[in-house]
């Protein structure tokens, strides 16, 4: 099936609008699996530089549809994001194209492979950005994202591929009325299947430690202003009385609660202690943190800090994985030239650029005899990091951000729902403080239990327990994503030097 070029770029289009349309806060996530037979419509049969440029305009649609909330936290980063994100996208479509090209229908096998690997490449380097997964789409099908306790949501992804590439094949061979039943019949087959599976997977689970997540609702433009920092201690030190009466044992208050470097506010410390120490309750903030070293240069963090009735943990969790663009310049730190571009577009063009340093350390602390982890806003697109922080000790996991930089935009519901697969793959309950929403208690099935509403001043509380025996994403790791990457690997390889392509 091959279009003319015009036909083709409507097509794209067409894909790609499927395809944006499938994710939150829409509820068409079926829309997913018609997406894929119409991108391969698109890029069936082409040469591998029609394929990549193809795939580039289809990046760049779905770039700006899916991820234009990014504006809000940096114009620069959104400008770079687009352009540079539609590149996978480019090498997903040119290296299908290619396959293709060659082995006709036959070479659609590669599809699901390619798709994965590239998702995974994703998430590999300082410019990784891995939000859109495919995977992501399906997170109110919570029996099909029980598939991600197998070996993460990139096995979400294939699944969400292969049924797709039946749809297209059931589609083309329609005229052989037979040979098209079979086909549909087979995708119908492998979706019941795997959906039923997913519903023997979703079992009973109860909890015994009452937390709560603080929904402060500051606004950024508000809370680094004057008199800011007062107004924010004053509304979290009411919200915290209102979750302590409602009998909650840990407080989790929003990544950057505090809008100040805490270990040089002596009152504020004072101020956080007395809560835990008055209400015997124990306590969990994002701040900022600033370290001076002895050469006399300032290391930035974003952290978190632990309270208890005993006081302050002196040694915060800093955030590991760092927002391109947005917290930091990626590479800056190792080529020159891009530390100078930083520094020319944050004083000549005074734009925002965040110089964050990275953590070094998976630090977890203890709450009520519960040890649990800290997964500051970006970090929860990160599979296998989420995997090292639970195989570390951590019984549930606090998820916090500040996702008042999106805006009121689809942003804050696609950041919302990504805790959902990071529950599943490790069985473990998520406690998700959001400043502006969407606060969450999701459970190790990766039910949401509660949650609250974007622009509420609130508190979530709810109960949690323990996190349940470990999955085979627990204990491998992302081995779909690496077998994915080799396959991709070596088959790349074998279309770039191999020749003639199929008739």
């Amino acid at each position: 099936m091959r279009f003319r070029l015009p036909q083709r770029r409507l097509t794209l289009l067409a894909a790609a609008i499927l395809f944006s349309l499938s994710f939150e806060p829409l509820p068409f996530w079926f829309l997913a699996y018609l997406f894929v037979p119409v991108f391969i419509a698109a890029t069936n049969g082409l040469t591998f530089k029609e394929g990549f440029r193809s795939g580039y305009l289809f990046g760049m649609v779905i770039s700006f549809l899916c991820l234009y909330w990014v504006v809000y936290v940096t114009i620069t980063g959104v400008i770079l994001l687009i352009f540079v994100h539609a590149l996978y996208y480019a090498f997903i479509a040119g290296l299908l194209s290619a396959s293709t090209r060659k082995y006709g229908s036959s070479g659609l096998i590669l599809f699901p492979f390619i798709w994965v690997a590239v998702e995974y490449l994703r998430s590999l380097t300082q410019l990784s950005f891995p939000w859109v997964n495919l995977s992501y789409t399906q997170a109110a099908n919570l029996p099909i994202v029980q598939l991600s306790a197998l070996s993460g949501d990139a096995t979400v992804s294939f699944f969400v591929i292969v049924v797709g590439i039946l749809l297209y094949l059931g589609y083309r061979y329609a005229r052989q009325t037979l040979r098209a039943s079979l086909i549909f019949a087979a995708a119908l087959i492998l979706y019941a299947a795997a959906y039923l599976w997913g519903v023997s997977q979703i079992l009973p689970v109860t909890g015994d430690f009452k937390v709560a997540a603080l929904q402060g609702n500051i606004p950024i433009n508000q809370k680094w202003q004057p008199g800011g920092l007062d107004h924010t201690f004053v509304n979290y030190d009411s919200l915290s009385k209102a979750a302590i009466a409602d009998s909650a044992k840990l407080l989790i208050l929003p990544e950057s609660a505090v809008p100040a470097y805490l270990y040089y506010e002596d009152s504020y410390i004072a101020w956080l202690e007395s809560i835990t120490k008055r209400h015997n309750v124990d306590l969990m903030t994002g701040a900022l943190h600033l370290v001076r070293t002895d050469d006399a240069k300032k290391h930035f963090y974003n952290s978190a800090f632990m309270f208890t009735p005993q006081g302050m943990n002196k040694v915060p969790y800093n955030k590991h994985l760092l927002v391109p663009f947005g917290e930091h310049m990626p590479y800056a730190e190792k080529i020159g030239l891009l530390s100078k571009f930083r520094d020319f577009v944050k004083t000549k063009l005074s734009l925002d650029i965040s110089d964050f340093e990275p953590g070094d350390s998976l630090s977890t602390f203890l709450s009520n005899g519960k040890r649990f982890g800290v997964l500051i806003c970006f970090e929860t697109v990160y599979p296998e990091f989420v995997r090292d922080l639970v195989n570390s000790g951590a019984e549930f996991l606090a998820s916090i951000t500040n996702d008042d930089w999106f805006g009121p935009t689809s942003g804050p519901y696609q950041h919302a729902v990504i805790p959902v697969f990071r529950a599943v793959e490790n069985r473990i309950w998520i406690v998700r403080a959001a400043n502006t929403g969407i606060s969450e208690i999701i459970n190790p099935n990766g039910q949401i239990i509660a949650k609250t509403k974007l622009g509420e001043t609130t508190f979530l509380s709810g109960m949690i327990g323990d996190r349940l025996p470990s999955t085979p994403f627990r204990v491998y790791g992302a081995v779909v994503s690496k077998i994915c990457l080799a396959v991709t690997g070596l088959a790349a390889l074998f279309l770039l030097f191999s020749k003639g392509h199929h008739d």
